[in-house]
């Protein structure tokens, strides 16, 4: 299902001698691009051209990007069946023919970084997809030593085989990009059309997609421009001539936003942005959508359940207590063996009631903290999740509880926590109810362990763990848990980041709150956003729902 370059260590399948292959072998070059790729993200630079580092969990979204991109171009999955097409590329160079009329990029008469081209090249929207990866393998090609001399050696299919092993080994986004004339965009530009009309991507997925690309073609570009720069500047000490470069006037800008390749992708990026805040949504959101209160009453059917769970859980630990002279130890995970049937069945019930425990807890969570769900994967005991004293005097709130409601959960957030936190730095405090702090304190005495891997990671620092392996939670495993639980109880498969719609939504269009700009305003805060992105993105109200306070107001005001 998918094109792109595997992560280091997965293998692909076996090669034709029978032992097992994984990309990073075949793909060797690229893969060492792809490591200094990172470093160029995450690590600050001393490049005269450098950016700010980003962080780490954006430079894993571009390089997945960047992954898949490369996926595609030397086609790793076979998706495009371009075997077939290596081999025409290693005859076309064994027989002689001249290689430069085959491509209409001349590679040997590049201009420099940055220069004007005065080669007539084919239209961006024209120049097919195959042709495009013809020129990237004839590159390649000709940078291998020359085999020719001793094809009399070599039988043709291993000749063949040989000069394609070469190639997908030495393959480089040299090759790729091979100047930054605004023609260079058409990899990448052919690539996107292919994702519409092959995975029918949304305008927004589009514009992540060129983000990620854009960042790996300044990569590409970095050491050549710095070293270009380093010659001008040391041409205008020993002449005093001044460059005639014009510089973006962006006050974020650095030389690499002038590049012609770069200045055509963020077009295109524009561009797909531009759409995405007029297209429709790319899935039927109706078969997702809660209205919040069908979210809140998911929650209490999932909490019944689990107490359910727990109430038939302790009846059978007192029946087995009893049958065995109180010789069935508390923690039952950790019984010494032989176990009884008995307590087999225990053990199992008990780490079934800390997984459903885990479910409750986390759309309980999202439900007093609607973050994005990073937020709760990542929650680490004594770090980011801590227990602290309230103040919180009102009878009414504390609910008649004993001196456990005196203190709340609450999530502290560094501005390395959180997606925004660069734009708005450490967090307050998020609270969570305190009517939940006696179930996370039960969580963690009587359940937990029974999720903990204990000759692994036996002290994961992780609030929530993955059932079989202790490990913390992934994206994905987070994203089915609130979307099986919300399906199970009302038929609807919401998402996590949905939830953050819903809530913006209901508050907005409940009358009952008549929220104040100052409170949307500290909402927005609250999540992590500012007040725009708040009605841009996540208040999905329709048109007619946001104009009916107005027809309202209208009213008032003309009453006659």
């Amino acid at each position: 299902s998918t094109c792109g370059l595997l992560q280091a260590g997965q293998a692909n399948g076996n090669n034709a001698n029978g032992t097992s292959t994984n990309d990073e072998q075949i793909y060797s070059n690229l893969f060492a691009e792809l490591d200094s790729f990172w470093e160029f993200m995450t690590v600050p630079q001393t490049s005269s051209v450098a950016e700010p580092p980003i962080r780490e969990r954006t430079a894993e979204v571009y390089m997945r990007h960047a992954r898949l991109f490369l996926g595609w171009i030397v086609d790793a999955r076979g998706v495009l069946l371009d075997e077939d097409l290596l081999k025409e590329v290693v005859r076309e160079g064994e027989g002689g023919i001249n290689r430069e009329d085959n491509m209409n990029i001349d590679s040997s008469s590049s201009p420099n970084v940055g220069s004007p081209s005065s080669l007539a090249q084919p239209s961006l929207k024209t120049t097919s997809a195959i042709t495009i990866r013809k020129q990237i393998w004839e590159r390649a090609r000709d940078k291998l030593t020359n085999y020719s001399g001793r094809i009399g050696d070599l039988d043709g299919e291993k000749y063949v085989a040989m000069q394609k092993e070469g190639m997908k080994s030495n393959i480089s986004l040299y090759d790729i990009f091979p100047d930054s004339r605004t023609e260079s965009t058409a990899p990448i530009l052919q690539y996107v059309i292919w994702m519409r009309s092959q995975r029918q991507i949304s305008p927004n997925y589009e514009a992540n997609i060129l983000r990620g690309l854009i960042k790996l073609v300044k990569f590409r570009f970095a050491s050549e421009l710095s070293t270009s720069i380093s010659s001008r500047n040391n041409s205008v000490n020993t002449t005093g001539r001044q460059s005639s470069a014009v510089p973006s006037t962006s006050k974020k800008s650095t030389p690499l936003d002038d590049l012609p390749i770069i200045a055509e992708l963020r077009n295109i990026h524009r561009e797909a942005g531009s759409k995405g805040k007029k297209a429709p949504r790319s899935s039927d959101e109706g078969k997702k959508w809660l209205e919040w209160t069908e979210y809140l009453e998911v929650i209490d059917m999932l909490k019944a359940d689990l107490l359910k769970m727990i109430e038939n859980y302790e009846c059978q630990l007192e029946v087995a207590l009893n049958k065995s002279g109180n010789d069935v130890p508390d923690n039952v995970q950790n019984t010494p063996k032989p176990v009884s049937p008995n307590v087999k069945s225990l053990q199992k019930q008990r780490k079934e009631i800390a997984v459903i425990f885990q479910h409750y807890l986390i759309l309980a969570f999202f439900s007093c903290v609607p973050d994005r769900q990073r937020t709760f994967r990542e929650l680490e005991l004594g770090r980011n999740f801590l227990r602290v004293e309230t103040t919180i005097s009102n009878e009414r709130e504390n609910n008649g509880r004993d001196d456990s409601s005196s203190f709340i959960w609450v999530i502290k957030h560094t501005a390395d926590d959180y997606k925004t936190g660069g734009a708005y730095g450490e967090r307050p405090p998020l609270p969570l109810h305190p009517s939940l702090t006696p179930a996370i304190d039960d969580f963690l005495d009587r359940w937990r362990p029974a999720l903990v891997n204990e000759v692994e990671n036996p002290s994961s620092p992780y609030l929530f763990l993955q059932p079989r392996t202790g490990n913390p939670m992934t994206p994905n495993s987070l994203y089915q848990i609130v979307s099986r639980c919300c399906y199970k109880y009302k038929q609807k498969k919401t998402n996590p980041h949905l939830l953050r719609d819903m809530i913006v939504t209901h508050v907005r269009k409940n009358a009952d709150y008549s929220a104040s700009e100052k409170e949307l305003e500290a909402l927005a805060l609250f999540m992590g956003h500012s007040i725009r992105m708040q009605r841009e993105s996540y208040d999905r109200r329709t048109l007619g729902q946001k104009v009916e306070p107005a027809i309202q107001l209208m009213k008032i005001v003309n009453s006659f």
